[in-house]
Order: C-alpha cells, then structure tokens, then sequence
C-alpha cells in the first residue's frame, strides 16, 4: 500500500569503502560521525552493516538513515550535507569513497504485528491498536447517536475512567490536579480546560431553566444612572394589581376617616397627578410588592414639593432622555452617550431581553475575569519563578471546582422542582444543607490549593489569600460593570 505523498518514510543508504588498514580509526569516525548526523531534524535512526564482498586490502560499511519525510532529507543535503562530508575528507582524504541513494520507505512487518493497513491520519504503518506516530486509534468509526450515548454513559459509569479519576480530587483534595498536572502526571486526569468547559456548560444548562428574562426588571434613580436589577421582573401594560389594589377615580373616592387612637393614621389626600405618577412607578415592580411600594410612594409624594413631583414626572416620561441621562462628569465616555441612550431606551422597553441577554453574555465575561485572577495571583508570587500559564492553570481548576459546586446545588433544587410531597421536601432540605455547607467550604478550599500547590508556609499564605480575595472582589466589579456595559451597547 502507498504511503499518501504528505509524509513518506525515507531511508538516506550511503555505501562506504575504504582501505584496511584505517579500519580501526575509521569506523571510530563513523560512529562519531553518525551520532553529528543524528543531530538533525528529521533522522529518526542509523544503521551500520558490513558488506562482506570488499575487495582484498578494503572495507566496506553501508550505513542507513531513517528519516521522517523527503522534506527532512532534502534540508540536510541543501544546508548540512557539504560541511560533514568535509570532515572525513579532511580527516582520511583519498583512502575512502563514498556512494548514496534515497530509498523510500514503502511499508514495514513486525513479528507477531503484521499488517498491511496505514493510519488514517498520518499515513504510518499500522502495527498497534493505535498509530505509533500521531496515536489514532487504528479502527475509526462514524459513530452513531445511539453509540455516542453509549460512550458518554460507559464514561460515568466506570468507577476508573478519567472523569471520576479527575472528579474525586477535584472536589475533596484542594490543589492536587493542579500539582500532578505540573508534575508531568497527566494521563490519568480530564485536561484542566477541557473539563472547565464541561462544567461551565452544564452549569449555564441547568441554570438557565429559571430563565432569567423572566426575572429581571431595571429601575433608574432621579439621576437616570442608577440600574438596579429587581427579582420578579416588569409585568406588562394594564396587569391588574392584587386585592383590588387598582385606584379608583380619586373624585369618587370618599373622604378618609380621621385617625382614631386605635386605627392607624389614613393614607394622605393625593391629586389626580400625584396618583397616575403612582400608578407608573407601581407597575414597574413585580406584583408581591405593588402594595408595600404604593403606601411609601403616597407618603412620599404627599410630603413632596410641586417641582420634586414635576421632576419625578419627567423621569417618568423619558428616563432615557438628555436631561436625566447624561454623562457629563465622565468626560471618557460622552462619546458614547447617544448610543448608551438608545441602548437605556431599549432596556426600558424591553427589560426581559436584557435580562436574558445579560445571562448569556456572562461565559464571555469569565473568559475575562479568569484572565485577570491569574495575573494577580502571579503579582503575589512574583518571586515564585512560576510562569503565568501555571497561575491561570490553577484559577481554572479552582473555577472547574467552582462549577461542579454549582452544578450540584442546582440538580437538587431541579430534582426538589420537579418532585413532590416528602421527596420534594426531601431534596429542598438537602439542597439548603449543601449550599450553607459550601459557604464555608469554598473558601477553604482555595486556601488550602494555595497552600498545596505553590508550597509556602501558612503565615505567608493567608495574607497573600486575604489579598486574592480583594482582587476577586475588585475583578468581579470590573468584569460587572464592562458585562453591563457590553450587553446595552450590543442589545
């Protein structure tokens, strides 16, 4: 079978003959000299063999080359071959001579490992289950959904596949992926980001069955710069308040009786302007807290200055608008003011796709933050002689924990949602057990990765973990406020 042109095998023969009484000396220098040729990229191997049909007062050695690919070959004869040809001419001059040719590798018989089959990928000759140069499996299928479920299954459930082998001290031995990983042990675990990723992922899934669309409404302050984000979300134009919390005309409305020592002082008196202005803020917030809201904002608005209603009153009607929205104290970003209006419009009108929108963006923000923990922690162990790829290894073990964590607080808050009576109960509880016990946990646990893996004693460590827990917070307000940012200007 021909090996495909990409990658053939070659062998570089050169026959040699020179007189006998060099013998010695000589093939000293051969052996020397094939261990310079080695040397270069490509030689895989030499052979020595002797060539019994000399001619009396001669040698002859013929020496094999195997080599990667004709590619290899053909450099060493460009830029190498002139200048280590010299050294045995200048070493023996004309008592030797010396013939080549190029044999190209066509294909190769073990004992016991025969085949006449290539791989598929590079194109060496099978003699293994898998490849022996780029490591293939040697039978590659198209595999099926049904066999690709197969496979995933077969993974969790072996007690020793990789994934258990990698979860196990992930979760309970602080640091030691990230030690073994250091170490040269690596075979034996999933790859630190491959298995991020997973995580992440199934996090983000079970996560995002809450739909957090749903769930977050925004409310600008008198200043038009303040967004909050409330649970419960916006209900739409004309929800009916509960209990009958929906004003009448305040014309119809009958005079409130007066306040006796055993009954609470009556709402105050509040003009037909002062109650529409209500009825907008009302409705912005979720339905539970409509009426707590309604009685602060009547007190309120009772106790307000016609100019501080009238300016509630232009809030209202454009939160987004110049004289509310503006940028003037930050000089750096009065350029993007016009697009940050229109992107506070859109958020206004549509708070839902805000709210999904800013979800989804938060992967993208990790893919910042995680970058930016690790550039701290390689400033508190600047003298450690640690590279920063060994720092940004160990944030994302320690983030790969993080996750796994998460994953399991939500499976049984979904399994308590999806249960009922006793088992619902059941699930709930142990739901509320786990997350008060990680509160604790977590933070522990970076503690003690940081002691196992960058080996310093504990009064060194916990200051530097103080310190890294101020650059958590400090990044976690930095990549917040850039997600705020990138998902208005992008909605």
């Amino acid at each position: 079978m021909q090996l495909p042109q990409e990658n053939p095998g070659v062998i570089y023969e050169v026959n040699l003959e020179a007189d006998a009484d060099i013998a010695d000396p000589f093939d000293t220098w051969l052996r020397d000299h094939i261990a310079d040729m080695l040397q270069f990229e490509g030689f895989r191997s030499a052979e020595i063999l002797d060539d019994p049909s000399a001619p009396a007062g001669r040698i002859r050695r013929i020496v094999q080359y195997r080599l990667r690919n004709q590619a290899a070959l053909d450099d060493y004869l460009t830029n190498h071959a002139p200048h280590m040809r010299a050294h045995g001419i200048a070493r023996f001059g004309d008592r030797f001579t010396a013939e080549r040719r190029v044999l190209p590798h066509r294909e190769e018989f073990v004992r016991g490992k025969v085949s006449t089959e290539n791989c598929l990928n590079c194109g060496e000759v099978l003699t293994g289950q898998h490849c022996s140069h780029c490591g293939q499996p040697a039978k590659v299928r198209v595999l099926s959904l049904w066999g690709l479920t197969r496979d995933v299954i077969g993974d969790l459930l072996d007690t020793d596949s990789r994934v258990w082998r990698t979860l196990w001290p992930l979760a309970f031995r602080p640091g030691l992926l990230t030690q073994d990983f250091l170490r040269g042990r690596r075979a034996s675990y999933t790859p630190p980001f491959r298995m991020y990723l997973v995580l992440s992922l199934v996090f983000f899934v079970l996560a995002s069955f809450d739909d957090p669309g749903r769930e977050v409404a925004v409310q600008l302050d008198d200043g038009g710069t303040n967004i909050q984000l409330r649970q419960g979300g916006a209900a739409p134009e004309g929800t009916p308040e509960p209990d009958g919390a929906t004003p009448a005309d305040p014309a119809a409305t009958p005079p409130a009786p007066a306040a006796t020592p055993e009954a609470p002082a009556p709402p105050p008196a509040l003009d037909a302007e002062a109650r529409r202005l209500i009825d907008q803020l009302v409705k912005r917030v979720p339905a539970d807290a409509r009426q707590e809201l309604r009685a602060e904002l009547e007190t309120s608005l009772a106790a307000a200055t016609p100019e501080e209603r009238a300016a509630t009153a232009r809030l209202m009607a454009d939160p987004c608008g110049e004289e509310n929205f503006n940028l003037e104290g930050a000089p750096f970003l009065e350029r993007y003011e016009p697009r940050l209006r229109d992107a506070c419009r859109k958020i206004v009108a549509d708070q839902q796709s805000f709210g999904r929108a800013l979800w989804n963006n938060i992967p993208k923000m990790m893919f910042i933050f995680l970058p930016l923990i690790a550039a701290a922690l390689s400033l508190l162990y600047i003298r450690s002689g640690r590279y920063y790829v060994e720092h940004l290894l160990f944030v994302v073990h320690f983030h790969a924990f993080f996750f796994l964590t998460g994953v399991l607080v939500l499976l049984f808050e979904r399994l308590a949602e999806l249960s009922t009576g006793a088992v619902a109960s059941g699930l709930a509880a142990v739901q509320r057990i786990l997350g008060t016990v990680l509160v604790f946990y977590v933070p522990l646990y970076l503690l003690k990765a940081m002691r196992r893996v960058y080996a310093q004693s504990w009064w060194k460590t916990v200051p530097k973990y103080a310190l890294l827990g101020m650059a958590y917070l400090f990044c976690t307000v930095f990549t917040g406020i850039g997600l705020l940012a990138y998902t208005a200007l992008t909605l």
